[in-house]
């Protein structure tokens, strides 16, 4: 089971963290500077789904991966992104997608910077738990 733990942890931490920072550094920003807004923001949308599936699984795969170890505590990072995720899928998504229909401007520009920091946080804690892993490598 340790050889199964080694195998998802480390590699699902990496994928996670990965996935999030293209995400957040290249898609999203390569979509509103290069579409029109009309094109970008529902284009956006369709890929938060997909953004979200992906999160959940590099996440689950990593805090599996840890569990296995023994390394609970580390498990927290993917854990708290799994949380995170299904709040901003679930819960979040849905009102924001109202609010932007319903015109209701403020509303949805702080729900955005509310799903914004919540995936800044998240990436920030699986990338200080992947250099962290990797400072402990050396």
């Amino acid at each position: 089971m340790r050889r199964l733990g080694r195998l998802l942890a480390l590699p699902g931490l990496g994928l996670l963290a990965g996935g999030m920072l293209f995400f957040s550094a290249v898609m999203a920003p390569l979509v509103f500077t290069r579409l029109p807004l009309a094109i970008g923001g529902p284009f956006i949308r369709t890929a938060f789904p997909v953004l979200y599936l992906y999160c959940l699984i590099t996440a689950g795969l990593s805090a599996f991966g840890y569990l296995l170890l023994g390394r609970g505590r580390a498990a927290l990072v993917p854990g708290v992104t799994i949380l995170g995720t299904l709040w901003s899928w679930f819960w979040l998504m849905p009102r924001l997608d109202a609010w932007r229909v319903a015109g209701n401007e403020a509303a949805f520009a702080r729900g955005h910077d509310v799903s914004t920091w919540v995936f800044g946080l998240e990436v920030f804690l699986a990338l200080l738990l992947l250099i962290r892993e990797g400072a402990k490598k050396s």
